[in-house]
C-alpha cells in the first residue's frame, strides 16, 4: 500500500491484530506466558466480548424493571422459579465459550513438537547501506546516533515484527561499493539477527570492497545491491517477494549506477520499499582519511533518488529522516496483507498449533452455559 491510499478492512484487521498480540501490550501482558498467534487479526474479535456484556446488562436492568411493575422484587422473586445466580453464571459461561472459540480461530501456537509442513507468508530480501556515509551522526535518537545504528535498530524491530506471525523468509543482503549476500532467505530469524549484528560501516568486510584493480564509479552500490537481492529471491515465488533497501542514498554516481538495478526489479514486478535515514537538509560532516590527506565531506538524505527508486518499482517510500524507523508497525501495515505463499518444502519445525485446547474449552462452556441456562 503506497502513501496517500486509504487502508481497507484487511489492513485495519491487520494492524489491531499485530497491537494487540506486540509485546508490552494490553493482550500480551495480562497473559502469564507469551502466545504467538498464527492469525492475530482475528483477535480484533475480542471487542465484541464487552459489546456483548453491556448488552446483557442493559437486558438484565429492563427485565428487574418489568418484574417490578408486576409487583414487590421480594415477592416476584419468590414466585419464580430462577435459581439465585443461575442466570449470571450461564451468561459467565457463555463469554467464557466465545473468547476460546476467538483464541482457536486465531490460531494460537508455543512450545516444541510442531511438524515442518507447510508455511504461509512472504520472501523479503533486506538491502542494508554499510557505505561510509551511513557513519554520520545526525539522528534524533540519543542511543542510535548514527544513521547505520538507526538503520539497524529499525531492522530489529521488522525482525521481531515478523518473528510474531511466522511463516515468512527474511534475505540480507549488505553493501557499500560492492554488494553481499550475509543471509540468504530464511525463517531462522536468530540467525537473520546474528549475521545482521556482525557489520557495520567503521570496519567494512573486504567483500564490499572494490578490487584494487577495478575504477571506483561509487561507493553506494545500490544498483549492483538491488540485483543481488533479485537474485537471492527464490524463483518458485514470483508475486510473493519484496525488497526492503535501507540507505540515505548518498554518494557520488548513485542515481547513474542504480538505474539497472531499479529497472531490473521493475521488470520482475518486485516493490523495492525504501527507508531514508538522516537529515535532508542540514549536511552533516564526515573526515575522510587521516593527517595532512584528511578530507571534511558533507553528507545528507538524498530522498529524491531513494522515493524514485520506490516509486519506479511501485514500492513505499517510509518517510523517518532522523528517527528510527518502525519496521515492525510498518511490515504489519503493508506486507503482511499481501497474498502469500505456501511453502512445503525446506521448512524448518513450527510452534505445535494449539487451536484445538480451546475449541474443546469454547464448546465445553457453551453446553455447560446452554445446560445451565435457567
Amino acid at each position: 500500500m503506497t502513501s496517500g491510499q486509504r487502508p481497507n478492512k484487511a489492513n485495519w484487521s491487520l494492524a489491531i491484530g499485530h497491537y494487540l498480540t506486540a509485546p508490552g501490550h494490553r493482550l500480551t501482558s495480562m497473559l502469564p506466558f507469551p502466545l504467538p498467534f498464527a492469525r492475530p487479526s482475528f483477535l480484533y474479535l475480542l471487542v465484541l466480548i464487552p459489546a456483548f456484556g453491556l448488552v446483557a446488562i442493559i437486558a438484565a436492568r429492563r427485565r428487574r424493571a418489568a418484574m417490578a411493575r408486576l409487583g414487590r422484587p421480594e415477592t416476584v422473586t419468590g414466585l419464580s422459579s430462577l435459581r439465585p445466580g443461575s442466570r449470571r453464571r450461564s451468561r459467565l459461561l457463555l463469554f467464557l465459550g466465545l473468547v476460546g472459540l476467538i483464541l482457536a480461530v486465531a490460531g494460537p501456537r508455543w512450545g516444541k513438537g510442531g511438524e515442518a509442513g507447510v508455511v504461509v507468508g512472504r520472501d523479503l530480501v533486506v538491502v542494508f547501506d554499510l557505505s561510509r556515509s551511513m557513519t554520520a551522526g545526525d539522528m534524533a535518537d540519543p542511543v542510535y546516533r548514527q544513521r547505520w545504528e538507526a538503520g539497524r535498530a529499525g531492522l530489529h524491530d521488522l525482525v521481531a515484527g515478523v518473528q510474531r506471525r511466522g511463516g515468512h523468509r527474511l534475505g540480507l543482503v549488505v553493501f557499500a561499493a560492492k554488494p553481499w549476500v550475509v543471509c540468504p532467505l530464511t525463517s531462522d530469524y536468530d540467525h537473520f539477527r546474528a549475521r545482521l549484528d556482525e557489520f557495520s560501516p567503521a570496519a567494512p568486510p573486504p567483500e564490499l570492497r572494490p578490487d584494487p584493480s577495478e575504477p571506483i564509479t561509487t561507493g553506494t552500490g545500490i544498483g549492483a545491491a538491488l540485483r543481488m537481492a533479485l537474485a537471492a529471491h527464490d524463483p518458485r515465488f514470483p508475486g510473493y517477494q519484496d525488497i526492503l533497501l535501507v540507505s540515505d542514498g548518498d554518494g557520488p554516481n548513485v542515481e547513474t549506477e542504480s538505474e539497472g538495478g531499479v529497472r531490473d526489479a521493475a521488470d520482475r514486478q518486485i516493490p523495492v520499499h525504501v527507508v531514508g535515514v538522516g537529515d535532508p537538509t542540514q549536511p552533516t560532516v564526515l573526515v575522510i582519511g587521516e593527517g595532512d590527506s584528511a578530507e571534511f565531506v558533507g553528507t545528507v538524505l538524498k530522498e529524491g533518488i531513494l522515493r524514485d527508486i520506490a516509486r519506479r518499482t511501485r514500492g513505499e517510500y517510509l518517510q523517518t529522516r532522523r528517527e528510527v524507523p518502525p519496521l515492525g508497525d510498518w511490515f504489519a501495515r503493508a506486507i503482511e496483507p499481501r497474498p502469500s505463499r505456501e511453502l512445503a518444502d525446506d521448512a524448518i519445525p513450527q510452534p505445535k498449533d494449539r487451536s484445538v485446547w480451546f475449541i474443546g474449552a469454547g464448546l465445553l462452556f457453551l453446553v455447560l452455559a446452554w445446560v445451565w441456562e435457567p
